[in-house]
Protein backbone atom coordinates (compact mmCIF):
# COMPACT_ATOMS: atom_id res chain seq x y z
CA UNK A 1 0.00 0.00 0.00
CA UNK A 2 1.12 3.62 -0.91
CA UNK A 3 -0.24 6.44 0.95
CA UNK A 4 -0.01 9.68 -1.29
CA UNK A 5 -0.03 13.44 0.15
CA UNK A 6 -0.84 15.99 -1.92
CA UNK A 7 1.38 18.32 -1.20
CA UNK A 8 5.64 19.00 -2.11
CA UNK A 9 8.60 16.21 -0.75
CA UNK A 10 10.24 18.96 1.07
CA UNK A 11 7.09 19.35 2.94
CA UNK A 12 6.98 16.22 4.91
CA UNK A 13 7.49 16.11 8.24
CA UNK A 14 6.63 13.68 11.32
CA UNK A 15 3.60 12.03 9.79
CA UNK A 16 5.79 11.04 6.82
CA UNK A 17 8.24 9.63 8.94
CA UNK A 18 5.92 8.15 10.87
CA UNK A 19 4.20 6.26 8.20
CA UNK A 20 7.54 5.09 6.55
CA UNK A 21 8.22 3.51 10.61
CA UNK A 22 5.30 1.11 10.04
CA UNK A 23 6.47 0.29 6.91
CA UNK A 24 4.18 2.05 4.24
CA UNK A 25 5.68 3.32 1.37
CA UNK A 26 4.87 7.40 1.31
CA UNK A 27 4.72 9.36 -2.17
CA UNK A 28 4.02 12.87 -2.95
CA UNK A 29 1.43 14.54 -5.70
CA UNK A 30 1.90 18.17 -5.15
CA UNK A 31 -1.65 19.77 -6.41
CA UNK A 32 -1.45 23.18 -5.38
CA UNK A 33 1.48 25.66 -4.32
CA UNK A 34 1.94 28.32 -1.93
CA UNK A 35 2.99 32.07 -2.62
CA UNK A 36 3.90 35.13 0.07
CA UNK A 37 1.90 38.21 -0.76
CA UNK A 38 3.54 40.22 -3.49
CA UNK A 39 3.67 42.79 -1.33
CA UNK A 40 5.32 41.31 2.53
CA UNK A 41 5.17 44.99 4.15
CA UNK A 42 1.82 44.14 6.30
CA UNK A 43 2.96 40.54 7.01
CA UNK A 44 6.79 41.98 8.26
CA UNK A 45 4.75 44.57 10.36
CA UNK A 46 3.05 41.83 12.09
CA UNK A 47 6.37 40.28 13.15
CA UNK A 48 7.47 43.80 14.29
CA UNK A 49 4.23 43.73 16.59
CA UNK A 50 4.83 40.24 17.74
CA UNK A 51 8.52 40.96 18.55
CA UNK A 52 7.96 44.20 20.31
CA UNK A 53 5.08 42.54 22.69
CA UNK A 54 1.80 44.11 21.09
CA UNK A 55 0.43 40.38 20.98
CA UNK A 56 -1.17 38.52 23.42
CA UNK A 57 -1.60 35.24 20.77
CA UNK A 58 -0.24 34.25 18.10
CA UNK A 59 -2.66 31.84 16.70
CA UNK A 60 -0.92 29.39 13.76
CA UNK A 61 -3.50 27.32 11.51
CA UNK A 62 -1.00 25.58 9.48
CA UNK A 63 3.02 25.01 8.78
CA UNK A 64 2.27 27.12 5.79
CA UNK A 65 1.49 30.09 7.88
CA UNK A 66 4.71 29.49 9.48
CA UNK A 67 6.88 29.29 6.60
CA UNK A 68 5.23 32.61 5.53
CA UNK A 69 6.31 34.33 9.21
CA UNK A 70 9.59 33.16 8.96
CA UNK A 71 10.11 34.59 4.96
CA UNK A 72 8.70 37.56 6.84
CA UNK A 73 11.71 37.63 9.30
CA UNK A 74 10.42 35.77 12.40
CA UNK A 75 12.62 33.56 13.89
CA UNK A 76 10.31 31.72 15.80
CA UNK A 77 10.54 33.56 19.29
CA UNK A 78 8.04 35.09 21.31
CA UNK A 79 8.14 37.55 24.28
CA UNK A 80 7.80 36.07 27.37
CA UNK A 81 3.88 37.36 27.69
CA UNK A 82 2.74 36.43 24.51
CA UNK A 83 1.30 32.72 23.87
CA UNK A 84 1.37 30.49 20.70
CA UNK A 85 -1.89 28.76 19.80
CA UNK A 86 -1.62 25.94 16.86
CA UNK A 87 -4.81 23.94 15.40
CA UNK A 88 -2.68 20.40 15.92
CA UNK A 89 0.65 19.07 16.47
CA UNK A 90 1.46 18.61 12.51
CA UNK A 91 1.79 23.02 13.14
CA UNK A 92 3.62 22.53 16.41
CA UNK A 93 6.04 20.55 14.72
CA UNK A 94 6.90 23.11 11.87
CA UNK A 95 8.20 25.58 14.32
CA UNK A 96 11.55 26.57 14.60
CA UNK A 97 11.97 26.90 18.66
CA UNK A 98 9.58 23.89 19.43
CA UNK A 99 6.72 23.07 20.70
CA UNK A 100 6.74 22.84 24.38
CA UNK A 101 5.16 25.39 25.41
CA UNK A 102 2.42 25.61 22.58
CA UNK A 103 -1.68 25.07 23.07
CA UNK A 104 -3.53 23.18 20.76
CA UNK A 105 -7.07 22.28 21.02
CA UNK A 106 -7.69 19.01 22.80
CA UNK A 107 -10.82 18.06 21.00
CA UNK A 108 -10.42 18.80 17.07
CA UNK A 109 -7.72 20.14 15.41
CA UNK A 110 -9.24 22.54 13.21
CA UNK A 111 -10.20 26.65 13.58
CA UNK A 112 -13.62 25.01 15.21
CA UNK A 113 -11.72 23.29 17.39
CA UNK A 114 -9.71 26.48 18.33
CA UNK A 115 -13.53 28.33 19.08
CA UNK A 116 -14.32 25.72 21.48
CA UNK A 117 -11.18 25.29 23.42
CA UNK A 118 -9.11 28.53 23.72
CA UNK A 119 -9.06 29.76 27.49
CA UNK A 120 -11.56 32.75 28.42
CA UNK A 121 -10.43 35.87 26.17
CA UNK A 122 -8.94 38.65 29.13
CA UNK A 123 -10.39 42.09 28.92
CA UNK A 124 -8.16 43.57 25.68
CA UNK A 125 -6.88 40.23 24.97
CA UNK A 126 -4.76 41.01 21.30
CA UNK A 127 -4.89 38.26 18.90
CA UNK A 128 -2.39 38.56 16.04
CA UNK A 129 -3.81 35.43 13.51
CA UNK A 130 -2.11 34.75 10.03
CA UNK A 131 -3.48 32.78 7.54
CA UNK A 132 -4.09 31.64 3.59
CA UNK A 133 -5.69 34.22 1.58
CA UNK A 134 -8.30 31.66 1.11
CA UNK A 135 -9.10 30.69 4.84
CA UNK A 136 -12.92 30.59 5.78
CA UNK A 137 -13.84 33.66 7.92
CA UNK A 138 -15.15 30.75 11.21
CA UNK A 139 -12.27 31.71 13.39
CA UNK A 140 -11.51 35.54 12.96
CA UNK A 141 -15.24 36.18 13.17
CA UNK A 142 -15.36 33.55 16.38
CA UNK A 143 -12.62 35.16 17.78
CA UNK A 144 -13.68 38.98 17.32
CA UNK A 145 -17.06 37.13 19.12
CA UNK A 146 -15.86 36.49 22.20
CA UNK A 147 -14.04 39.74 22.89
CA UNK A 148 -10.46 39.46 21.43
CA UNK A 149 -8.88 42.60 19.20
CA UNK A 150 -7.98 40.30 16.52
CA UNK A 151 -5.07 41.80 13.78
CA UNK A 152 -5.84 39.25 10.60
CA UNK A 153 -3.15 39.13 8.04
CA UNK A 154 -2.83 37.53 4.27
CA UNK A 155 0.47 34.64 4.98
CA UNK A 156 0.53 33.59 2.05
CA UNK A 157 -2.35 32.45 -1.09
CA UNK A 158 -2.79 28.79 -2.27
CA UNK A 159 -3.20 28.49 -6.33
CA UNK A 160 -4.02 24.88 -7.67
CA UNK A 161 -1.62 23.55 -10.10
CA UNK A 162 -3.93 22.04 -11.93
CA UNK A 163 -4.41 22.93 -15.71
CA UNK A 164 -6.97 21.23 -18.37
CA UNK A 165 -6.99 18.16 -15.92
CA UNK A 166 -3.03 17.44 -15.96
CA UNK A 167 -0.16 19.12 -13.62
CA UNK A 168 2.85 20.51 -15.05
CA UNK A 169 6.09 18.71 -14.76
CA UNK A 170 7.94 19.33 -11.71
CA UNK A 171 11.40 20.05 -11.23
CA UNK A 172 11.25 18.08 -7.83
CA UNK A 173 12.43 14.03 -8.81
CA UNK A 174 10.54 13.19 -5.58
CA UNK A 175 7.51 14.98 -6.75
CA UNK A 176 4.52 12.13 -8.87
CA UNK A 177 2.26 12.85 -11.48
CA UNK A 178 -1.07 11.66 -12.17
CA UNK A 179 0.29 8.61 -14.44
CA UNK A 180 1.61 7.26 -11.27
CA UNK A 181 -1.20 6.91 -9.21
CA UNK A 182 -2.44 3.18 -9.04
CA UNK A 183 -5.95 2.30 -8.14
CA UNK A 184 -4.59 0.76 -5.12
CA UNK A 185 -2.49 4.22 -3.85
CA UNK A 186 -4.33 6.14 -0.95
CA UNK A 187 -4.71 9.63 -1.15
CA UNK A 188 -3.96 11.47 1.80
CA UNK A 189 -5.64 15.21 1.09
CA UNK A 190 -3.86 18.22 3.09
CA UNK A 191 -6.49 21.16 2.71
CA UNK A 192 -9.70 22.45 1.20
CA UNK A 193 -7.29 23.89 -1.59
CA UNK A 194 -5.90 20.83 -2.06
CA UNK A 195 -9.37 19.28 -2.31
CA UNK A 196 -10.32 21.14 -5.05
CA UNK A 197 -7.37 21.09 -6.91
CA UNK A 198 -7.76 17.09 -6.73
CA UNK A 199 -11.01 17.44 -8.25
CA UNK A 200 -10.09 19.25 -11.11
CA UNK A 201 -7.31 16.43 -11.85
CA UNK A 202 -8.13 13.78 -14.62
CA UNK A 203 -6.52 10.18 -13.88
CA UNK A 204 -6.61 7.31 -16.30
CA UNK A 205 -9.32 4.93 -16.37
CA UNK A 206 -10.13 2.69 -13.58
CA UNK A 207 -7.43 4.85 -11.08
CA UNK A 208 -9.75 5.81 -8.44
CA UNK A 209 -7.80 6.02 -4.69
CA UNK A 210 -9.10 6.10 -1.67
CA UNK A 211 -9.40 9.34 0.27
CA UNK A 212 -8.38 10.40 3.17
CA UNK A 213 -8.84 14.23 4.46
CA UNK A 214 -6.76 16.07 7.40
CA UNK A 215 -8.63 18.01 8.97
CA UNK A 216 -12.96 18.02 9.35
CA UNK A 217 -12.66 20.85 6.79
CA UNK A 218 -11.19 19.46 4.02
CA UNK A 219 -13.21 16.13 3.87
CA UNK A 220 -16.49 19.12 4.12
CA UNK A 221 -15.40 20.40 1.22
CA UNK A 222 -14.34 16.97 -0.94
CA UNK A 223 -18.06 16.01 0.56
CA UNK A 224 -19.27 19.11 -1.59
CA UNK A 225 -17.33 18.25 -4.43
CA UNK A 226 -18.64 14.72 -4.33
CA UNK A 227 -15.98 13.14 -3.12
CA UNK A 228 -16.23 11.38 -0.18
CA UNK A 229 -13.32 10.28 2.42
CA UNK A 230 -12.05 9.43 5.64
CA UNK A 231 -11.62 11.76 8.27
CA UNK A 232 -8.50 11.41 10.50
CA UNK A 233 -9.28 12.08 14.19
CA UNK A 234 -5.25 13.92 14.19
CA UNK A 235 -2.06 14.02 12.40
CA UNK A 236 0.09 11.40 12.70
CA UNK A 237 0.62 8.03 11.25
CA UNK A 238 -1.46 6.23 14.01
CA UNK A 239 -4.56 8.49 12.77
CA UNK A 240 -3.98 7.22 8.99
CA UNK A 241 -4.10 3.48 10.16
CA UNK A 242 -7.39 4.03 12.41
CA UNK A 243 -8.64 5.50 9.03
CA UNK A 244 -7.88 3.00 6.84
CA UNK A 245 -9.28 -0.08 9.54
CA UNK A 246 -12.67 2.15 9.84
CA UNK A 247 -13.08 1.10 5.81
Amino acid sequence: MRIVLTRWPHQAGQLEAGLREVGVDVGFLPVTEQRLPQDLGELQAAVADLAAGRVDWLLLTSRTTVWALQQAGWDGTVPSGTRIGVTGSGTAQALPRGSEDVWMPHREASAAGILTCLPDAEPGERVLLPQSAQARPQLVEGLRASGRDVTQVTAYETVSRVTDGGLPPSQDPGALGPGDLTDADVMLVTSSSAARAWSQLKLADGVRPRLLAIGRPTAVTLAELGLPARTLDGVSAGAVMRALRRG
